[in-house]
């Protein structure tokens, strides 16, 4: 997935402490998608969130108010 959003150029921020997770984060830049894989992938999305809507107005005024701690 890192790869892909990278030839997309999509900024991406891979956060991991563990070592191994880390070397295979660096590892996207040593090849690339071809097309038909960058289609298969994009194909994977439904439009639609596991968790919640980013559109629903509700949702969106509720993660706008909430607040942790």
């Amino acid at each position: 997935m890192l790869r892909w959003l990278i030839q997309r150029g999509i900024p991406v921020n891979a956060k991991s402490v563990d070592p191994g997770r880390m070397k295979a984060n660096l590892e996207v830049f040593d090849f690339e998608l071809t097309p038909e894989e960058m289609d298969r992938i994009a194909d994977l999305d439904t439009g639609a969130s596991l968790y919640f809507d980013h559109r629903d107005p509700a949702t969106v005024t509720w993660l706008g108010n909430h607040r942790t701690g």
